[in-house]
């Protein structure tokens, strides 16, 4: 069977600060680095700006009139204008590592790439951080697993997910998405990548796609997150007997690791600084760091210091220290990889086989 693909093109925006969105084929936008994604939502269409999330599961939008309680954002909903809305007067409340959002839920069609989905479950946001809304997005689109939207209500529903009701509804045929990035450079192009719902765009990937199964552990289950198995620096090997947990984060910039893991990547390299954020600073000439590779169900993936290390874009800090995309772990996680890791490859989702694949990026 042929795969129903529904393509739609990201830009990439900067933050000004680097730091997660969550806990953050149509094309995304990144800034600091977010993904933003244009959607529609009623009938007739509205507008909206929304930042893509790997590690949520809630889609919100503000709602019009809500003005300094939601940040004034550049578009908001009025459900009044559309005659497909409808409001299931379920409380919402999400909390992610920076911002907050609370409203309700309701249902409407949503249109990705000139592709109206009907009845999809959304939030509907009267008060939420302006933080999140800065920088052009107006909302949050949730594609994490469906389980974990239940920690936004009070009665503990499983809301689906604008993936999951693409495949109920038959927009797609698979319950699969991939993401793809482009290399961000100073000169980039306002889209540089793209999200693929219901499966992968073949001219996106090069060899085949290596998949690891979801996590088991129960901390990371609602969580679209996967056991790393060692972690080789330079020539000194981690293993770890029962595997960490790594979340898999379009949301977040940085890759997050345990505080031994970065004190040995770093450990022959003077003038390592820490910003007031807790972000790294290297020298821009550093020359000896070495590769990360993480072995992920049996294959390993290689972060070079190339790839790491920041020393063009939009993410520098001065003409001779540059940012890293490494990071410490935050208390809730063992690991988190976010852009610094996902731009090297294309990272495929799919909730029916509850795996994580990564394929070499074609360049």
């Amino acid at each position: 069977m042929a795969q129903k693909l529904i393509s739609i093109p990201f830009k990439a925006v900067d933050r000004n600060k680097m730091k997660a969105a969550s806990l953050v084929d149509v094309p995304l936008a990144n800034v600091d680095l977010a993904y933003l994604i244009d959607v529609f939502i009623g009938t007739p269409p509205q507008p909206f700006t929304l930042l893509l999330d790997t590690g949520s599961s809630s889609t919100w939008v503000p709602v019009s009139n809500c003005d300094r309680y939601c940040g004034y954002p550049l578009h908001t909903l009025e459900p009044s204008l559309s005659s497909t809305f409808n409001s299931t007067h379920l409380p919402f409340s999400v909390r992610y590592g920076e911002g907050f959002s609370s409203g309700y839920y309701a249902q409407d069609t949503i249109t990705v790439n000139d592709t109206p989905v009907p009845g999809v479950n959304f939030a509907v946001s009267d008060y939420n951080d302006g933080e999140l809304t800065l920088n052009g997005a107006d909302g949050i689109l949730g594609i994490g697993p469906d389980r974990l939207s239940m920690y936004n209500n009070p009665e503990n529903k499983i809301i689906p997910t604008l993936v999951t009701t693409m495949h109920e509804k038959d927009v797609i045929n698979q319950k699969v998405f991939s993401v793809y990035f482009q290399p961000i450079t100073t000169k980039q192009p306002r889209i540089n990548g793209e999200i693929v719902f219901g499966g992968v765009e073949a001219k996106h990937v090069v060899g085949d796609i290596k998949y690891a199964p979801v996590t088991n552990k129960k901390t990371y289950t609602d969580y679209w997150a996967i056991d790393i198995q060692s972690i080789k620096i330079g020539n000194y090997i981690k293993r770890y007997k029962n595997g960490i947990s790594a979340m898999v984060d379009t949301g977040s910039t940085l890759i997050y690791f345990p505080k031994e893991i970065i004190n040995i990547v770093f450990r022959n390299i003077d003038n390592v600084q820490q910003d007031t954020l807790g972000q790294y600073i290297l020298p821009c000439n550093a020359s000896n760091l070495p590769n990360i590779t993480l072995q992920i169900n049996n294959n390993d993936f290689i972060i070079t210091p190339h790839q790491y290390l920041i020393t063009n874009g939009t993410l520098t800090y001065s003409k001779e220290f540059c940012y890293t995309y490494i990071q410490d772990s935050p208390l809730f996680a063992d690991a988190i990889l976010g852009y610094g890791f996902l731009q090297q490859y294309v990272s495929v989702y799919d909730s029916e086989n509850k795996r994580i694949g990564f394929a070499q990026r074609a360049s």
